[in-house]
């Protein structure tokens, strides 16, 4: 049976991979800008190796430990532990967790090697936080003294406005919870939105905070060793932090270097290959974070491009672009030796960085104002809207009693309809508010016999139909024509009056003559 062929005349057994010998130059890798739909950090780092595994015991099968209770228990390294959580919403007699009972777990944020983040609302302060958890249970105590070194880690960081907020850590059912403030997203997520390079105001903007975040970690004698895109959050103010403290090493002893793990290669400094850790690492490693984001560069993983920006080698086709003074930053911060590296403090010393600072010290300054003025804003609108709102009721119950007495008045509702038949004009006139009761002149007249009017159903007994003398200012903006025009039918429809007793031709002038004839008889 022939092989079917594709559009091009091949096999598909003509494409199986065939291992060919790659040597060095036929190896190399140029440098190139990131691809879109891909993450900047696409590799994780490297899981710690299992140190410890719990035996299993065929004999004691459900043996609990200490550490693996299904309560919740908080976990801090300067205060006392608690049990549980300080919580006034959690109940230890519902089976939910803690997380479940406090936090309204609105979406998940990432999930890395170590632990998923989940963006959540407090029920206690209904503020958003960051929550991480460990992907794996504890596997033994010594892994659970491991991850629970993290704790000791974010709160020997501290506070600053340049390092993520820590606000507390607990445990349950072998899982660790790190509640952290809540950012915006990440560098790295901004500059795969960006699509580009970033802006040159920018990028001395991300220069300064994290040089300064990087201050406060170096002057604790603290090592991050995982300084890239993924691990620099902005926050709501567009203030850079620096985050995940998980690889960080303490260097005063406590721990020293020797569980220290290299972050991901991309970002990684020389002379960690050589076992040497220091501060100088970190420093290359902002280095290649800021090479990357102002560049739109594709940072390579190994092969000879690695070797080269190691070597000291900035590629000029991308780096061509970038404001002299940024570039002299980046060629101290790269140096092949850490012992001629800048260091942070040199950094700060320069005098582009410190003009950088001051604009940076300005700009936040102004937002803070303007914050605060749209803040204030807000809230004497709100007042002010508040105060009309209580105001505006009064008031109109007033109105409202004032109009139903003045629509409920004999001499302001009935007087045209009974005198003329005609509502049309006499409710024109009521409408109008400005009308008082000078309008009309009321003389007696005893040419018109008593009747009753009747609106809408409620009579008004004894009502005498009276003589009117109207207002010469005020008909005379009528048209005669109109007036003569008018259906007593619908105009009595459409004030609601109805007449009772009499008829309405009788106040014809025919009619008003023939009574001055029977009158003047003897």
């Amino acid at each position: 049976m022939p092989i079917p062929r594709d559009d091009m005349g091949e096999a598909p057994l003509t494409r199986t991979p065939i291992p060919l010998p790659a040597h060095f130059h036929q190896a190399e890798q140029s440098f190139s800008l990131k691809k879109r739909g891909r993450s900047l950090c696409y590799t994780l780092p490297p899981r710690p190796p299992v140190k410890s595994i719990p035996p299993i015991s065929r004999i004691f099968p459900n043996r609990q430990r200490s550490w693996s209770q299904p309560r919740p228990q908080s976990v801090s390294f300067r205060t006392p532990q608690t049990v549980p959580p300080a919580s006034k919403l959690y109940d230890q007699s519902k089976g939910e967790t803690f997380f479940k009972q406090c936090f309204q777990s609105i979406c998940k944020l990432g999930r890395g090697s170590f632990g998923e983040v989940y963006k959540v609302r407090s029920r206690e302060d209904g503020c958003l936080y960051a929550v991480k958890r460990s992907v794996s249970p504890f596997r033994g105590e010594s892994d659970r003294q491991r991850k629970l070194q993290e704790v000791r880690k974010h709160e020997r960081v501290g506070q600053h406005p340049n390092c993520v907020r820590f606000v507390r850590a607990w445990e349950e059912k072998s899982l660790l919870y790190l509640q952290t403030e809540l950012c915006v997203g990440s560098l790295q997520q901004y500059s795969e939105e960006l699509a580009g390079p970033l802006p040159p105001q920018r990028i001395w903007n991300v220069t300064c905070d994290l040089l300064r975040g990087l201050k406060h970690l170096h002057d604790r004698n603290l090592l991050h060793l995982d300084i890239k895109p993924a691990n620099v959050f902005i926050a709501f103010s567009g203030v850079c932090k620096l985050g995940d403290f998980g690889l960080m090493v303490e260097l005063d002893g406590s721990d020293g270097s020797g569980d220290a793990q290299e972050g991901d290669p991309r970002y990684m400094a020389p002379e960690l290959l050589d076992g040497v850790f220091g501060k100088a690492a970190d420093v290359f490693s902002l280095g290649m974070t800021l090479l990357e984001v102002s560049c739109n560069m594709e940072l390579p993983t190994g092969g000879e491009g690695w070797q080269l920006l190691r070597q000291g080698h900035l590629p000029t086709e991308f780096t061509s672009d970038l404001p002299p003074d940024f570039l002299k930053v980046l060629s101290a911060m790269l140096d092949p030796d850490h012992r001629c590296r800048a260091t942070v403090d040199w950094l700060l010393s320069l005098p582009a960085i410190q003009r950088a600072e001051r604009w940076r010290k300005l700009t936040l300054a102004t937002q803070w104002t303007l914050g605060k003025l749209l803040v204030l804003y807000q809230l004497l609108v709100w007042l002010l809207s508040f105060v009309a709102e209580s105001l505006k009721r009064p008031f109109l119950w007033l109105v409202c009693c004032v109009g139903g007495r003045l629509s409920q008045c004999p001499l302001h509702a009935s007087p045209v309809s009974g005198r003329l038949g005609d509502s049309s004009i006499s409710s024109d006139w009521d409408d109008d508010d400005s009308l008082g009761d000078d309008v009309f002149e009321v003389p007696p007249s005893p040419l018109v016999p008593l009747r009753n009017l009747t609106y809408h159903g409620h009579e008004f007994p004894g009502r005498s139909a009276l003589t009117l003398t109207p207002n010469v200012s005020r008909i005379s903006q009528d048209s005669p024509s109109s007036v003569k025009t008018l259906s007593p039918s619908s105009s009595s429809n459409s004030s609601g009056f109805e007449d009772a007793d009499a008829p309405r031709s009788s106040f014809l002038p025919r009619n008003l003559l023939t009574m001055f004839e029977d009158v003047s008889e003897p």
